[in-house]
């Protein structure tokens, strides 16, 4: 773990901004930055004891409903898969959670704790803020590249796999929706000795449940028989019902991975490090490639 270190200058004026965070924090003792790239995430050692600190970072101004995150956040925190929040404030895109302890844990236990919790969270009837549907993240995101007229072969190339998919997709009318995380990464996941927590609801929405489920398969890089605990686990608490077919969270893992292509293209655009998200966007556009035509035969 990295070295405490003293209060960074954004800690110290979001705690003179928000005097509710001294309230519950007490002075700051000690600050330890964690990963995270839509966000700065500090671990906040105090005289009250350890804390998750979330800041937003500029350039994400505007590109998430904090009010939509808040609410959903609340009721994940209700259900048992989310820290309790001690402080948020929306319109600045603060969040203050206690901090767990994590452990190391076998991948094995790492998909069959994420599929627990994963259906505990689809069958719970929750109503969640927001929609995340798939083809209107592509769209977005797809718009956004063609006012800069930038990544116009790989673009169309992401336009093929999605041309390969259409006709073995289920029609909407049978597609349910369920409360989501929307982006069930390693980084979002907190292995605690006696659960696993999810955070970073940034994303979270009503969605298809294989949205969840082929996002973590994809981020974890479960093999073969990972996935099958992994899905085993979700089945357990959630039934049949919620679980997708092997081929439609094919059909859908494909989807992830061009709107994760999609994402590195667009961070193109403001990240000066262009060589790390050029050759993520390429291995996740040529994986939904190769997934594209696995399902098409």
């Amino acid at each position: 773990m990295p070295q405490s270190g003293s209060p960074t200058p954004d800690i110290q004026d979001a705690f003179r901004a928000h005097p509710e965070l001294h309230d519950i924090c007490g002075k700051v003792l000690g600050a330890v930055s964690q990963a995270g790239l839509s966000n700065r995430v500090y671990r906040l050692e105090t005289e009250r004891g350890a804390f998750f600190l979330r800041l937003p970072r500029a350039e994400t101004a505007g590109m998430v409903d904090r009010d939509d995150e808040a609410g959903n956040i609340s009721r994940a925190a209700g259900l048992g898969v989310a820290l309790k929040p001690l402080f948020c404030e929306p319109a600045a895109g603060i969040l203050l959670t206690r901090a767990v302890e994590t452990i190391s844990a076998a991948p094995d236990a790492v998909a069959t704790r994420l599929g627990d919790v994963l259906g505990r969270l689809h069958a719970s009837k929750a109503v969640f803020r927001g929609k995340l549907d798939p083809d209107r993240v592509i769209q977005s995101q797809k718009s956004t590249l063609a006012e800069d007229g930038c990544a116009g072969a790989d673009v169309a190339l992401l336009d093929r796999v999605l041309q390969m998919l259409e006709p073995h997709e289920r029609p909407d009318h049978d597609r349910v929706a369920v409360p989501s995380h929307g982006d069930p990464s390693p980084g979002n996941c907190l292995m605690a000795s006696d659960r696993l927590w999810l955070i970073d609801w940034e994303y979270s929405a009503m969605a298809d449940p294989a949205w969840d489920l082929a996002y973590a398969s994809l981020e974890h890089a479960f093999s073969v028989a990972e996935e099958g605990r992994f899905l085993k686990a979700y089945r357990h608490r959630a039934g049949d019902r919620l679980c997708p077919s092997t081929r439609d969270l094919e059909i859908m893992k494909a989807k992830c991975d061009v709107v994760s292509a999609l994402w590195g293209l667009e961070q193109l655009r403001q990240e000066s490090d262009k060589t790390d998200f050029l050759a993520f966007a390429h291995a996740r556009r040529d994986r939904a490639l190769a997934t594209a035509r696995r399902i098409t035969g």
